[in-house]
Formats: structure tokens, C-alpha cells, sequence
């Protein structure tokens, strides 16, 4: 059986190597931070340790053996039901996110393990790792694989009446200047006809020049957009025939 002090020291190690990686995910509004990540790495290193030590005084009686992984084992099962919960599909964009976090709870779950076990240096090696993965891979995938910055924009369509036709011809405008359609509702009332739909659009040139196609089909009465952001809101336009 090792010694107090050295459980102590494992037990300490994966605390602060999981607030370590807890606070670059606390720092960017993850949903597990700092202490969700801490309380795995430390749980994880206190389970191995159980499992390889606890019942070492059971080793005498006939009759038992022990397999001390058996414990350690189900940490990998049972850490996937926590990564699961921070995983979820945007209402907004359509997207699911939380994929990373997960991943990193995964791992992290790994290095409270390895602490448990003694492997000190092998655990703070792969933490290094995954800070290394967390926050300078970003900036390498940024460069390796260019993206759009692309805003949500949210198009309010009044015509009379929406007909499949002027489904289809919305559709089309929008693919034409690569305007991506994404959830198009229909309101019917006595008043007139509403299309709604999210958009994402790379340019600001690519959306108003598809908002001045869509002004001239000849069922469409009034157009409003704005575009959806964290910080703001802002009316791009608001025009009738």
C-alpha cells in the first residue's frame, strides 16, 4: 500500500492539471469548466487509485483474486454519460456543438487516471498536449483550412399568397448568390402570407443583392431582415413596393 503523502500528491497533481485545461475551456464559455474538469481529473485519479490499492487486503484470503483494472475500467464508461451532456445542437445554426469539450473531458479523464497510477510525468506531458491542441491547433486550422465568416440572418418575407412557386424561386435566388436557406417557416393569415427563414450569407454584397431579386417577384409585397449576432442587432432593411 502506498503512503498518504503520496496519494496527497497524485490526488493533487490531477486536480491542478484538470483546472489547468478547465480554466482554457472556463476562458471561452464552455459549458464544462474549470471545476467540472478539476472534479474529473481528481475523481478519476481517486478511482484508479481504489481500484490498484483498496482491496489489497483481501489479497490473503483464499480463494479471491483481483483484478485491479476492474474499477479503472468503468471510468471510461461512465465518463462518457458527462461528455454526452455538454453535447448539443444549436437551435440557431443547425450545428452540434460541445464536441471538443466532451473530447476533452474524455482525455482529461485519462490524466486523472494516470496520476492515480503514478505516471506524473506522462500525465502533465499530455495535458501540455491537449493545451497544445486547445489553443494553438486553432490558429493551424484556421490557416490549413480557410473558412467564411458567415452572419445568421433572419428574412421576414410578407407576399400574397405563397405558393410553391415562389418557394422554389426563394430558393433559387438564395443559391444563386450563395445565400444558404435554413429553417423556412410559412404563416398563413388573413392579412397575407409570411415567409420566415434563417440564412447564412458570406458577404453583405451576396445577401443584398439576393434581397433585391427577391423584391422583384412579383407575390412579394414587403421584406425585413436583420441579422442575428451575440452582441447586436441591426435592421439591414425594411422596404415595400
Amino acid at each position: 500500500m502506498i503512503s498518504f503523502p503520496t496519494i496527497l500528491l497524485r490526488l493533487t497533481v490531477a486536480l491542478v492539471l484538470g483546472a489547468i485545461v478547465g480554466f482554457e475551456r472556463e476562458r471561452k464559455e464552455h459549458g464544462a469548466g474549470m471545476r467540472t474538469i478539476a472534479l474529473v481529473t481528481l475523481g478519476s485519479a481517486l478511482f484508479t487509485i481504489i481500484s490498484a490499492y483498496g482491496f489489497m487486503s483481501l489479497l490473503g484470503i483464499p480463494h479471491i483474486t483481483l483484478d485491479p483494472t476492474r474499477i479503472a475500467s468503468y471510468i471510461i464508461a461512465g465518463i462518457g454519460f458527462l461528455g454526452a451532456g455538454t453535447i448539443f445542437l444549436s437551435r440557431d445554426s443547425d450545428k452540434v456543438k460541445g464536441l471538443t469539450t466532451a473530447a476533452t473531458i474524455w482525455l482529461m479523464a485519462a490524466v486523472g487516471m494516470a496520476c492515480g497510477a503514478g505516471l506524473l510525468l506522462e500525465a502533465s506531458a499530455v495535458t501540455l498536449m491537449a493545451l497544445l491542441i486547445l489553443i494553438v491547433f486553432q490558429y493551424v486550422e484556421r490557416l490549413i483550412v480557410p473558412r467564411y465568416s458567415y452572419s445568421q440572418h433572419h428574412i421576414h418575407i410578407e407576399a400574397k399568397p405563397v405558393s410553391g412557386q415562389l418557394i422554389a424561386n426563394v430558393y433559387e435566388i438564395c443559391a444563386q448568390h450563395g445565400v444558404k436557406v435554413e429553417k423556412l417557416h410559412i404563416d398563413t393569415a388573413q392579412a397575407g402570407d409570411h415567409i420566415e427563414f434563417f440564412c447564412q450569407a458570406a458577404t453583405a454584397l451576396s445577401l443584398a443583392d439576393a434581397i433585391r431579386d427577391l423584391r422583384s417577384l412579383p407575390d412579394v409585397n414587403a421584406i425585413r431582415t436583420h441579422v442575428d449576432k451575440p452582441s447586436s442587432e441591426s435592421e439591414l432593411s425594411n422596404a415595400k413596393k
